[in-house]
């Protein structure tokens, strides 16, 4: 739990003030999808006629991803938590440019590895 609301603080927008909640939020959000997404794929071949039905309806990825996104809210800044984790881990010795550029690696890859699954699922690159 520890690491991930590291993950989560890694992607605040300004370290000096608390004020990239927002941006940390979607981040979060969005690396929540495309890890679900990945999973759905990797154990699902036949998933990927129906991700591409999901996002042939747009509208309802849209809601689906503004739903979490708002759950996420509730749970971290409307509470203030957000505050909290900001608080623990900004002069934590976890909190250096490697592990954030670990952090923004990781994003990239979840963001990357479906579209790969999905492409090696087709039969495009083997």
């Amino acid at each position: 739990m520890k690491y991930l609301r590291f993950y989560y603080f890694a992607f605040f927008k300004n370290n000096n003030h608390f004020d990239g909640h927002i941006f940390s939020l979607m981040i979060l959000e969005l690396s929540f999808f495309f890890l679900i997404m990945f999973i759905l794929l990797l154990f699902d071949r036949f998933a990927l006629d129906q991700t591409r039905a999901m996002f042939a309806y747009r509208g309802f990825g849209i809601l689906i991803n503004i739903f979490f996104l708002y759950l996420l809210y509730l749970l971290l800044v409307k509470n203030g938590k957000s505050e909290l984790i900001y608080k623990e881990f900004i002069d934590h010795p976890m909190n250096t440019r490697k592990n954030r550029i670990v952090c923004y690696v990781i994003w990239g890859a979840l963001i990357l590895l479906p579209m790969v699954t999905a492409t090696i699922l087709q039969g495009y690159i083997i």
